[in-house]
């Protein structure tokens, strides 16, 4: 059985039907193909009906918008303002204030629109920006720093400092002033007005009233002037300004706590034996200054708090200065004193008094005498003073007499002229009484000093390199040599010792045992390696032209002896040498150095105790052959006639 055919009147609508899906299904392809395009198109850019502040910037991408906004908005003028508080006005253009609009972030706020992430709701955006078009004003910045000077001009002319309550001296009478409140511009609150203002007066971000093909046929140009031509009246707030009330009460109290009375400072120190003659009753000395109502006023001075405005201070800097220059009056170094000693007698008399070293703990005072300064009752400072006693004290002396002889040195300086016997004398004169203290090092050049004509030496021959000339101090290495040789036979440990050059004729016998000196290069040093100390007593005797160094105090429980001295190979000193004088006589000639041979000698120091030997220490001594030397006046031929 066939199917039933339809009527030939409905084939006509079937067709048209189809016709029209199809029509509606390329519609929509092609529809569905420009939303595609249009959003790939645009995907680096800005959609076609954005704006900002007028300026149309569809179609670019963010930086080619913020190229066209700040070529079209940076040179368009901004407009002023009129700062007002009560009758009083002042008037700014908007960039004097530092007032500058957020472009860049304008641009990312329209980049953003259409873009929400919901495809209905983008696709919606999309085609009402193109029908009708979208505005972004863009938000006002403020640079605080540009708008603070114009600010605070304002401040000034409108507003009336606060004045605190103040305390003052006059001579010696504390005065007062109430304090006074006064007003001050606020000044971030201005900031944040001035920001609305002109927010206010720019309008907010909008759709366009109309199509924007209505606006494209009647050939409108985009709106401008978004400010009214008028300034825009922006209201400041001022604040009050209150000074502390109760601050005067107290400034002025503190004041007259300070200058209610003198402040009075002093310390003790102990006189006796030490300080005064042997024997003496030990007595306590007081030590007192004075700090006046005069000097306490000049220390009075105001300074700005935290938290309850400003109060009386005391200068810190001027009391430091005080204290310094009362440290100076007080610190004073522990002196060894210097003794003689009478062996016979088995006593001690005083050469030098021993003194007794004084140090002022500056910060420890500082504290005292403030808070002396601020008391009501008690205004008497004990200084806090540490005293620090000589190495050896005289009366540590007394208590080994009667002393031992230790060990002599001794040399000869009989021939010597009149200038190298001064020097001698006056190189030997400062140790003469010194104490060396237990277990220390003594310098030999320490307690020299300098060697100069001004320090009391006359000219006399040193050797100077390679060479002997005239020089200042010459016969100090006799006295050196003469304290190394008593310091050698005590059997004190020698740390530094330098022979001579060539060999002296005043320092032998024996050869080897001599000691070069040269401030401050050329040092004799030993230790005392005793518990005890070591009284040193130098002898010049003119008459024998001897010179002797003793050392005093417990004698050491060993005996030195020394083996030697072996002479080495002797080295001739070579020919003499004849140098021009153009201050001698023609043919005058005069010999300034003697030859030596060089010769390098050994000596040892032995060391017993107990009948044993613990010590055999070699002396190494290398003296250079040492040449005649002579001084030659200018050929009698060439003498003037």
């Amino acid at each position: 059985m066939t199917a039933p055919a339809w009527p030939a009147r409905t084939r006509l609508p079937t067709r048209l039907a189809l016709g029209l899906a199809l029509v509606l299904a390329a519609f929509l392809m092609l529809a569905g193909l420009a939303v595609l395009g249009y959003g790939h198109y645009l995907q680096q850019r800005v959609f076609w009906g954005l704006s900002v502040q007028g300026v149309p910037i569809g179609g670019l991408t963010r930086s080619q918008a913020l190229t066209r906004l700040k070529g079209a908005l940076e040179d368009e003028e901004f407009p002023y303002l009129r700062l007002q508080a009560g009758d009083q006005a002042w008037i700014y253009s908007a960039s004097t204030l530092g007032v500058s609009l957020e472009l860049e972030e304008a641009v990312h706020q329209t980049w953003m629109i259409g873009r929400g992430g919901i495809f209905r709701e983008d696709l919606v955006t999309r085609v009402r920006l193109l029908w009708r078009g979208y505005n972004v004003v863009p938000r006002f910045a403020l640079e605080p720093g540009l708008s603070l000077k114009p600010l605070r001009q304002i401040a000034l002319q409108a507003g009336t400092p606060a004045r605190s309550a103040r305390v003052w001296v006059a001579g010696l009478d504390v005065n007062n002033e109430e304090a006074c409140t006064g007003r001050d511009l606020d000044v971030a609150a201005a900031q944040a007005a001035i920001v609305r203002a002109l927010t206010a007066a720019s309008g907010e971000s909008s759709w366009n009233d109309r199509p924007a093909w209505q606006a494209l046929l009647a050939n409108e140009a985009p709106p401008t002037g978004y400010f009214p031509d008028d300034p825009i009246p922006v209201e400041l707030t001022f604040v009050d300004l209150n000074p502390a009330m109760a601050e005067i009460t107290a400034a002025y109290a503190r004041s007259e706590t300070i200058l209610s009375a003198p402040v009075l400072l002093y310390y003790e120190e102990s006189a006796g034996a030490g300080a005064s003659p042997a024997g003496a009753l030990e007595s306590t000395v007081r030590h007192t200054w004075l700090i006046d109502r005069a000097q306490l006023a000049l220390w009075l001075v105001r300074e700005r708090s935290t938290d309850a405005g400003s109060e009386v201070m005391l200068n810190r800097a001027a009391m430091e200065a005080f204290v310094d220059a009362l440290a100076r009056q007080i610190d004073r170094p522990a002196r060894q004193g210097k003794f003689d000693y009478d062996a016979d007698a088995g006593a001690l008399s005083v050469r030098e008094p021993e003194q007794t070293g004084r140090t002022l703990d500056r910060e420890s005072a500082l504290a005292l005498i403030e808070a002396a300064c601020l008391a009501v009752r008690e205004r008497t400072v004990q200084l806090p003073v540490s005293f620090t006693a000589p190495p050896v004290t005289q009366a540590q002396l007394e208590a080994l007499l009667p002393l031992e002889l230790i060990s002599t040195g001794e040399t000869s300086f009989s021939g010597s002229t009149e200038a190298r016997f001064h020097n001698i004398v006056t190189a030997t004169a400062p140790y003469q009484g010194v104490v060396v203290a237990p277990n220390s090092r003594f310098s030999f050049v320490e307690h020299l000093g300098d060697v100069t004509i001004a320090s009391g030496y006359a000219e006399g021959w040193v050797i100077m390199g390679n060479e002997t000339v005239l020089g200042p101090g010459g016969g100090v290495c006799q006295v050196g040599t003469t304290f190394f040789r008593a310091a050698f036979w005590g059997g004190y440990p020698i740390v530094a010792r330098t022979p001579h050059a060539y060999r002296v004729a005043w320092y032998e016998p024996p050869v080897g045992l001599d000691a070069a000196v040269y401030t401050p290069y050329v040092d004799i040093q030993f230790d005392n390696d005793q518990s005890t100390p070591i009284l040193i007593q130098t002898e010049v005797d003119q008459p024998t032209g001897r010179l002797r160094f003793r050392f005093y105090g417990r004698s050491p429980a060993r005996t030195v002896s020394i083996e030697g001295p072996t002479m080495g190979e002797t080295i001739p000193p070579g020919e003499p040498i004849v140098e021009m004088d153009p201050s001698l006589a023609p043919g005058q000639r005069i010999q300034v150095e003697s030859a030596h041979d060089g010769v390098t000698v050994t000596l040892y120091r032995l060391i017993e105790v107990g009948g044993e030997v613990i010590s055999r220490e070699p002396f190494v001594s290398k003296y250079a052959p040492w040449p005649a030397r002579y001084r030659q006046g200018p050929p009698a031929a060439s003498a003037s006639p």
